[in-house]
């Protein structure tokens, strides 16, 4: 008898462990004082009065990633008298107002794994970091996702993985890579959010479930989602507040793996590969920033905080410097330094020789924006500050602080005057000696969302001409800010540059054609477009020309080449699955590009 109840017990304590509940939030967009609040509020009440033993809170809880949002977020998840799970969302990682440094301060991580009987959990972060692109899972993360899955897997144990963004290649340019990471260790399912409606789906041959917002856009009632396991079946439940709960879905455990694989977005044979074009660099880490290049090597910085210099000869690593954060701006060359933005607050001024420090300046917030060096001068933009810093010595010469927000594109040098753009819709311009305003212009939108912060203006003859994720394309009198022509007549976002004899102006599509528009006419003028066969696109890589062709840079790793006198697509190369940060070149003409991915290309200049 006593073998059996001891057996009995054993029985019980499997069956428990095999059965749990949890909350799953996501897309809160919570800000302080809003309707999202107040039902936040009632759902950690609900949940408290509940016998729901922890909470899983998978992104988009702010609405622009401000610090003050995250504060009150904080507050109000600390209410739970449960533990919980948080992983951030494109909310919090594209548009942070401190370079998502506040959201690291108060909740420690963007990643998160812990065990339950024999079940695993385990969330991470998937971007796009701060700028518009697709979501990303970092390539540390990645890496880590594998490691701690292969530590943890026996036989089994059961995994459960938690995202914002679902694993689809549309919305995830590494979504491929997770999926397989995740189905090697036996994952039941993968939640997300970001859709903010419930809907099942296939993530390749991974069951996916995306959960229901806190509202629905359709409605008022305010809910989240509860999800029971029991020893072979997962059950969805919708949970309306002050109702009773609603089931969605139910799957088995082991129904997975019937899932057919997904469709790549690009056929192969779309791509082909330049005899000029190689891979010079693979990091260890995510790289966001662009390639600066000098006569010896290039400089890049990464998503562990680390700015590298690269040997062109050997592609090996000369020397590299932590910073403590992740780094968003493009180093810069001049003088034999490399100028290094850092999302810490610090501006730094290396040795191009050996990384050794020569200067610092201490601002305090976070750098995320490109600077530029003229006739010894950085002209670099911060949040709620532009600097003109002497590169020589470090010395501030001036800095304009009537800013609303965080500057992010590289500021552009004209005819005495600095040009920048700010996410808090306005386009400035400075004196280039004194920083006084001259004038600023912004397109009559409330919403920051819309500001010309991420374009690099264009120059040419008393003109200053921008695009926006307002979707126009503007030209404004250089001396005077006054606008001289504006069209949506094709929908333009943030990706534009120049011809190299200033006449032409090209802008990327969001439907994946290259315009080209006169930069002498007094008026809107449309010259020609060629489709670059990229599809829907948004990331807001600078276009270059070089050499008599012109570069695009996708937001799935696809640079496209066009003649400049033809107008034809030259060639289509995929280097990655991750967006193209931007191009810079060198004296011999070469040109290199980044992938959010860590990888460093080179295209050759041809003679």
């Amino acid at each position: 008898m006593r073998r059996l109840m001891i057996f009995c017990g054993l029985m019980v304590s499997l069956f428990l462990q095999a059965q749990t509940k949890f909350a799953l939030l996501t897309d809160l967009h919570v800000s302080p004082g809003n309707a999202n609040e107040r039902a936040l509020n009632r759902i950690v009440d609900e949940i408290n009065a509940s016998d729901i033993p922890f909470v899983i809170i998978t992104g988009d809880i702010t609405n622009q990633g401000g610090n003050a949002e995250l504060v009150n977020d904080k507050r109000l998840f600390d209410r739970f008298r449960k533990p919980y799970y948080l992983i951030p969302g494109n909310h919090e990682t594209t548009w942070s107002q401190s370079a998502v440094r506040e959201y690291y301060r108060l909740f420690g991580s963007d990643r998160f794994f812990f065990k339950r009987g024999n079940l695993l959990f385990v969330g991470y972060n998937t971007g796009p970091y701060m700028k518009m692109g697709d979501g990303h899972v970092k390539h540390e993360d990645l890496l880590w996702l594998d490691s701690i899955l292969t530590k943890e897997s026996v036989k089994g144990i059961r995994l459960l993985a938690f995202a914002h963004y679902p694993l689809i290649e549309n919305d995830m340019g590494n979504a491929r890579e997770v999926v397989s990471v995740l189905k090697k260790h036996n994952a039941i399912a993968s939640f997300c959010g970001h859709g903010h409606a419930y809907k099942e789906m296939a993530f390749g041959n991974l069951k996916g479930i995306m959960a229901r917002s806190t509202f629905f856009a359709d409605t008022l009632s305010a809910g989240y989602t509860v999800v029971e396991l029991t020893a072979d079946s997962v059950f969805v439940n919708e949970k309306k507040l002050g109702e009773e709960m609603n089931r969605r879905f139910a799957f088995s455990m082991d129904a997975s793996s019937m899932m057919s694989d997904s469709q790549e977005v690009f056929a192969k044979e779309q791509f082909t590969q330049p005899d000029n074009v190689s891979l010079v660099y693979q990091d260890k880490a995510s790289v966001f920033t662009g390639v600066a290049v000098d006569k010896n090597a290039l400089y890049f910085g990464n998503s562990l905080g680390e700015i590298k210099a690269l040997y062109k000869k050997s592609r090996k690593v000369l020397w590299s410097v932590s910073t403590g954060y992740s780094l968003y701006s493009s180093p810069v060359c001049a003088n034999g330094l490399v100028i290094v933005p850092a999302a810490d607050g610090e501006l730094r001024a290396l040795s191009a020789k050996n990384g050794k420090e020569v200067w610092t300046v201490k601002a305090g917030d976070p750098f995320v924006a490109d600077g530029c060096v003229v006739a010894g001068k950085l002209y670099q933009g911060g949040y709620k500050s532009f600097y003109c810093i002497d590169v020589a010595t470090g010395k501030v010469d001036w800095k304009f602080t009537d800013i609303d927000n965080y500057c992010q594109a590289r500021p552009v040098i004209a005819d005495g005057k600095v040009l920048f753009g700010a996410w808090d819709t306005n386009l400035y311009c400075l004196d280039q000696q004194t920083g006084a305003l001259i004038w600023k212009w912004n397109n009559g939108k409330a919403q920051d969302l819309y500001s010309p912060a991420n374009c690099v203006p264009v120059v040419h003859e008393g003109k200053v001409i921008i695009v926006a994720p307002d979707r126009y394309i503007t030209a404004l009198d250089l001396s005077t800010g006054q606008q001289l022509w504006r069209s949506n007549q094709y929908q333009v976002r943030e990706s534009q540059g120049i011809s190299t004899d200033g006449k032409t102006v090209y802008a990327k599509l969001m439907d994946g054609k290259l315009l080209a528009v006169s930069s002498e006419s007094s008026e809107y003028k449309p010259l020609w477009t060629v489709d670059a066969g990229l599809g829907y696109e948004h990331a807001p890589c600078p276009i270059l020309e070089q050499n008599g062709v012109v570069y695009l840079g996708s937001r799935n790793g696809v640079v496209v080449a066009v003649d400049a006198v033809s107008h034809k697509v030259l060639w289509s190369f995929k280097g990655g699955n991750s967006e193209v940060n931007q191009f810079s070149c060198d004296v011999q003409g070469n040109v290199y590009f980044s992938l959010i991915e860590g990888k460093i290309y080179k295209i050759g200049a041809k003679k």
